[in-house]
């Protein structure tokens, strides 16, 4: 079951594929490879290498984010309505639609490699973490260093003002996803561990709609 995180306003979905759904996001990670379709500096960051996904069955693709899409939009759709509308006015989210814009692109983070606190462009952002290797993991208790974080991502929510800002850190492992408020502005931190690499996609719904039911 997919967990649904709100330390502050907005919700955090972050749920799981599993090991076969995994096999088939690393054969884009390694396509995407391949194909070097960088993006150059079209994104916040000091990262090397991210690069448009090379997504050769996109129906399969599109199938493996539906289930967790539904679920937060339903989640969303329920905790702000249920206090106002019948549970029969609710939509069929068995039928949702959406619009991934430009497509998913896919990050190779090595060592010293960060994105600092930014935001995405869309309705709902999602981060799908791909190859997360255990040296990493484990870096936390190994590395002296004064960042307790490595590879971590951190979501942070408020202007700061007055001490109004709320800050949420989560240890990611290989095949979570996570999806959130495009306008959430978070954070992924570096490791230092040589010779290994951090694989994620992200992507950003930039519309999206459900039908009302029959």
């Amino acid at each position: 079951m997919p967990d649904y995180i709100r330390p502050f306003g907005p919700t955090i979905y972050h749920g799981k594929f599993t090991e076969e759904e995994v096999e088939f996001l690393q054969k884009i990670a390694k396509d995407t490879l391949q194909a070097n379709k960088r993006m150059g500096k079209s994104l916040v960051g000091i990262m090397k290498d991210h690069m448009s996904a090379e997504v050769k069955d996109i129906q399969k693709f599109l199938g493996l984010l539906q289930s967790h899409i539904q679920n937060y939009a339903k989640y969303e759709w329920q905790r702000r309505n249920q206090l106002y509308v019948f549970p029969e006015q609710e939509p069929d989210f068995s039928n949702i639609n959406f619009d991934l814009g430009k497509g998913p692109w896919i990050n190779y983070q090595r060592a010293g490699e960060f994105q600092p606190c930014h935001e995405h462009i869309g309705e709902i952002s999602s981060v799908v973490y791909i190859d997360i290797p255990k040296e990493i993991e484990q870096e936390e208790y190994t590395k002296d260093t004064n960042m307790n974080c490595p590879g971590q991502i951190e979501f942070v929510y408020g202007s700061g003002d007055l001490g109004g800002t709320g800050s949420h850190k989560i240890v990611p492992s290989t095949g979570d996803i996570l999806l959130f408020p495009s306008q959430l502005k978070h954070i992924a931190y570096p490791f230092h561990t040589e010779g290994v690499t951090r694989i994620s996609m992200s992507f950003n719904i930039v519309k999206w709609n459900v039908q009302p039911k029959e």
